[in-house]
């Protein structure tokens, strides 16, 4: 008899440790580990980032660069401005240093191939509408190659002249407001003087501001931003002096793409 109570005892004993023994580890199994815990890092809830737009700078803008004028003119006439009635040579010769006899052809496709470098190296896409003088280039076909790239900026380099030998400095030009054959007033306005301007400063030379006018067939056929720049008079014998020289000439590319650096930041305030 006290056997048998004593085995009873002891199953009862061993059943109460066992269920134990099972409840605890059921518990525990439903618990993250201490390791993983303290090895799998903690993702924060945090609001998502806002990304900042890349500032590309010249990437993506295109430029069209006219060196004015070529090897030979071309007298023929053609309209001066899309279904215009008026007409004008196509391309005409240019004028010419009186000191060294320096064409004008000639240094504007100098300035033009220097001037083209200093942009790409700047990392703008740049389109010449001639890097040589044996072409035979309308007017109006340059402006074509501007409207067909969708250029960002036409920029056409000329130099002047005139009778008065005194007369020296940089102009721009651009078209009026009022011009019935092309658009962009305020962009073209706005590009001539910050390129007559970017010159000025580069080079020192006096600083004769912009001329609006509708008579010339390079404007008036352009569909796109467009300035000329005049660099400076052949006509003046110490002007010619400078423009014949690499140096000069690199000071004057140099003025050019600061101002169309200028030029685009400008347009990216106003929203143009």
């Amino acid at each position: 008899m006290k056997k048998t109570r004593i085995r009873l005892i002891l199953t009862a004993l061993f059943i109460t440790v066992f269920f134990a023994t099972t409840a605890l580890t059921l518990h525990e199994d439903s618990l993250p580990s201490q390791a993983s815990v303290s090895d799998e890092p903690v993702a924060l809830a945090t609001p998502e980032e806002e990304e900042v737009p890349v500032d590309s700078d010249e990437e993506g803008y295109v430029i069209c660069i006219d060196a004015g004028h070529q090897g030979r003119a071309d007298m023929d006439k053609e309209p001066v401005g899309p279904g215009a009635t008026t007409t004008k040579a196509k391309v005409d010769g240019g004028t010419c240093g009186i000191k060294t006899g320096l064409t004008e052809y000639n240094l504007n496709l100098s300035i033009a191939l220097k001037l083209q470098k200093k942009l790409e190296d700047s990392g703008y896409t740049v389109i010449m509408t001639r890097t040589s003088n044996d072409v035979n280039l309308s007017n109006s076909e340059r402006a074509l190659m501007a409207n067909e790239a969708q250029a960002d900026a036409f920029i056409r380099i000329h130099a002047d002249g005139c009778d008065i030998k005194s007369v020296n400095g940089a102009t721009a030009l651009c078209q009026t407001e009022e011009n019935q054959y092309t658009q962009h007033y305020e962009e073209s306005r706005l590009l001539a003087d910050s390129i007559v301007n970017g010159v000025s400063d580069a080079t020192g030379c006096k600083n004769r501001g912009v001329t609006e006018t509708d008579t010339m067939t390079g404007i008036n056929w352009s569909q796109v931003p467009t300035a000329v720049i005049e660099v400076g008079y052949l006509s003046n014998p110490e002007e010619e002096a400078l423009l014949n020289t690499d140096e000069y000439q690199s000071l004057i590319a140099k003025g050019i793409a600061d101002g169309v650096e200028k030029y685009f930041v400008e347009t990216s305030k106003e929203g143009f």
